[in-house]
């Protein structure tokens, strides 16, 4: 049950950077349960997801997760409302803290040049309204708005953003250099082509960010700097993990 729950929370979060807080889940509880196939309805329409409530519990006692929990309109009861990964969610997994930190700027590039992220924003704000419309608000709860914010300096702070441009610009610019002159050792037809069909199979929505999150740590692990010393083999390499037929 952890690992379905896990599974579910990676592959309905928001991701983006932009958001007020990170790593939302923009699922209710009800249709997490629907998806893991342990929710029981019965004969009077009581719903109850036992299995999920309790893999939830071990997750938010391990700190993988932050949960708040509200009055639910229909059934009277507390349930969780709002859940929200932590950063050893994803270390406990053995990514570092760098490797969280590229992924989300390179997954704001991805959602930016793809064309995505105004949707993305949209579907954001209107989890928001309905949270609003619902009653729902952590804005009296101070150590959870805090525990949130901390999670989100350990992502996204501004600094580090800055630096890491600017590292990366000075980078850009070394690598501009050296593949012009790689370009008049080859030929042109064809240079990107497994570069190209990774970012299509990844915008076409066929991944979620957590699979391509994992393929990427594979084969990094696996095959060290190869993204840099010999970048189509690197992507022709996750194409292949993905199972994509070359």
């Amino acid at each position: 049950a952890l690992s379905a729950l896990s599974l579910v929370l990676a592959a309905n979060c928001d991701y983006s950077p932009d958001s007020e807080y990170m790593f939302e889940v923009m699922l209710p509880v009800e249709d997490m349960a629907r998806r893991m196939n342990v929710l029981h309805v019965y004969e009077s329409g009581r719903k109850a997801y036992d299995v999920l409530l309790n893999a939830l519990r071990v997750l938010e006692q391990l700190d993988y997760v932050v949960v708040h929990r509200d009055r639910d309109a229909d059934s009277g009861q507390n349930k969780p409302m709002r859940i929200f990964l932590t950063e050893s969610f994803f270390t406990s997994r053995g990514m570092s803290v760098e490797d969280i930190r590229t992924w989300l700027h390179r997954y704001r590039q991805w959602a930016v040049a793809s064309g995505v992220a105004q949707s993305m924003r949209e579907k954001y704000e209107r989890h928001q309204l309905k949270m609003a419309r619902l009653g729902i608000s952590i804005d009296g709860h101070h150590s959870l708005k805090n525990r949130l914010k901390q999670i989100k300096r350990w992502v996204v702070s501004p600094e580090l953003r800055a630096e890491k441009q600017r590292v990366t610009s000075d980078i850009e610019r070394a690598l501009d250099g050296h593949a012009a002159n790689l370009r008049q050792l080859r030929p042109a037809k064809d240079s990107d082509r497994y570069r190209n069909a990774w970012r299509r199979h990844a915008a076409s929505g066929a991944l979620t960010m957590a699979m391509q999150m994992a393929l990427e740590k594979s084969v990094k692990e696996a095959f060290p700097q190869l993204d840099v010393t010999d970048a189509e083999k690197y992507y022709r390499l996750l194409l292949e993990r993905a199972g994509v037929t070359l």
